[in-house]
Parts: structure tokens; sequence; C-alpha cells
């Protein structure tokens, strides 16, 4: 691992993690105790952060927390906008309003998704993109009258996203001469793969609960309802919030998690190399994801500046996903 010498934010400083009980949140918690830093985890699950300023000063002292990272998010699929977009917008700028009351606080790292900049879909034309690439296509269709069939749920949750990453940027836009040494980063991760923390006590949360089900035998109708589009291991994708983190020279960024492309055909094919006398699913899933993520480089960069070799490849991350399985 990098020894990290050029960190804005030394070794040992504390850092704040929401939502740390979630799939990300965990790893991003994981990642910043592996390069060194004392973590502070909330699983508070509200949206009002009065309680944040009170957490800094009680629990710290002044002058404590280095770095907010906010990966709490509304996860309820409601397809209804007025009861997730609104939420979402509030729950990520009192986040970062409460970071700028702290002037311990120097960097405020957003984690969005790649819902925000792309959609993968066969219906939608391949596109090139880019660090201004922003789904607001989804926003509408988010927003589009009723009946708010359960269909619409994933749209109102790609949706929140755009809006409240674009709520962050006009926030700190609009205010950062109150905070000049205030520096904001965002991270984009798209579907996410990898080995749960603690098998026994967290389960497999999110979309990592898909590998394992697929292995068992089982095809929902979100592994048909989900099109080739890109993964990033969860790993990985915590180490690209230690770099917004901590690294120099990285300011006022979206950082884009995509490791590389991948469909459920794929996955089943590393399930029957390494397990060969199992009998799994038929192939049901082909093709792959036409968009071409061009910042995607730049963030295998940030992992090599940690001292990675690059991203971590789908047949690691679905092994470590389904360890214990087999």
């Amino acid at each position: 691992m990098s020894p990290l010498n050029n960190a804005v934010i030394p070794k040992g400083s504390t850092i704040l993690v929401t939502g740390a009980n979630g799939l990300m949140g965990s790893h991003v918690a994981k990642q910043f105790l592996e390069y060194g830093y004392k973590v502070r985890g909330t699983v508070r699950d509200t949206t009002k952060f009065s309680w944040l300023l009170d957490l800094f000063q009680k629990d710290y002292g002044k002058d404590r927390v280095s770095a907010v990272i906010h990966t709490a998010s509304i996860m309820s699929f409601d397809p209804d906008p007025t009861k997730v977009i609104p939420f979402a917008v509030d729950f990520a700028v009192n986040a970062l309003q409460a970071a700028y009351k702290e002037p311990s606080v120097k960097r405020f790292v957003f984690t969005s998704s790649s819902a925000a900049a792309v959609v993968s879909s066969p219906d939608i034309p391949a596109a090139n993109i880019t660090e201004d690439s922003w789904t607001d296509f989804i926003v509408d269709e988010a927003w589009a009258d009723p009946p708010y069939t359960q269909e619409r749920g994933m749209v109102t949750y790609a949706a929140s996203k755009n809006q409240a990453e674009k709520a962050v940027w006009k926030f700190h836009e609009e205010n950062r001469h109150e905070r000049p040494d205030l520096i904001v980063n965002t991270v984009l991760p798209n579907f996410n793969f990898g080995r749960s923390l603690d098998r026994e006590k967290q389960g497999y949360p999110s979309s990592s609960g898909l590998p394992p089900s697929l292995f068992n035998g089982e095809v929902t109708h979100f592994h048909t309802g989900l099109p080739p589009q890109y993964f990033i291991d969860v790993d990985d994708a915590g180490r690209l919030h230690v770099a917004a983190a901590v690294l120099p020279k990285l300011e006022d960024q979206r950082i884009f998690g995509f490791a590389g492309r991948f469909n459920w055909d794929t996955v089943l094919d590393i399930f029957r190399k390494h397990v060969p006398g199992r009998k799994f699913p038929d192939n049901f899933s082909g093709g792959e994801d036409g968009n071409e993520i061009i910042p995607r480089d730049k963030a295998e960069q940030l992992l090599r500046d940690l001292g990675r070799s690059g991203w971590t490849s789908l047949e690691e991350s679905i092994l470590a996903n389904i360890e214990g399985l087999y």
C-alpha cells in the first residue's frame, strides 16, 4: 500500500463516514482504516444534520474531524418522486452545510452514482461519457405524471442521485468564498460487487446479494431487469473515496468508478470455471454496455496513486463476492 506521504490529510486523522452500515459506507470505512486513518461511522437514519455539529465537538472536541464522507442515501426505491428526491437533496446539502460550519473539516466527499451521469439501456443510444455528463432526462421521467407504479422506483432513485449531486455542487459554488479551504469531490460508482465485511452479520447487502443468489440457482427479476453495464469492486469504490479525501491536487472532481463491463452470462462463466461440477442456470444475458466512460482511466490512476496496480478484475470481485458458498 502507498505510504501516502503526500496526503493533504495526515494519517491518524479522524474521518467521518455517514451511512457506515451500508455496503458502500462499510467498505469506505474499511479502506480509511487500512490506510491508517481513524474512522467515526454514523448509521443514523435522518435527513437532518444538526446532530452532526454536536458530534464534531462533543465526541472529538474542536478541530478534530478532518473529512466528511457522505455515503448515506435514500434507498427506499419508492416510485413517488416527492417522497424521495427532495429528501435526498436535503440529506446531501445538510451534510455539506454541517461540514462548512466545522473549521476542522478540510474535505467533503459525496457518494453519487453512475446513474447521475449515464444510464445503461438498450433503448438509449450509447455515448461518450465525460465529467460533464448528466442524466437530466431521467429526472424528467421521475417527475412525470402519476401513476407511480413500482417499476418507476429505480428511475426515481437515479433521479435522486442526479439531483443530490447537482445540489452539492450548486451549494459549494455559491458558498465556497466562505470556506476556500474546504475541498469538495464526488465519487460515482457503478454496479458494486465484492466481499461482504461479515457474511453472518452484514449478509450480502444491496447489489452484492445478486451474485450469491445467481450462484444458488436463482434468476430474479433484478437479474433479468439489469442490462449489461459496468461494475466496480466495492473495495475499489472505497479506495476512490480515500483518494477523493486525501490526495493533493484532487479538487472539484467527479470521480468515475467504472472498472469494466459485465453481463450476467460473464458472471455465470466465472462460476462454471471455478466450480465445474455444479449446475448453474443457462445463460440469459448477453451483449455489452456500449457507453465509453472517458474519465475511468483517470480514476484508475488514482488507485495506482494509492499503491494499487489498477482496477480489481470482475473475476476477482465475483469470487470474493461468493466466498464461502462453495
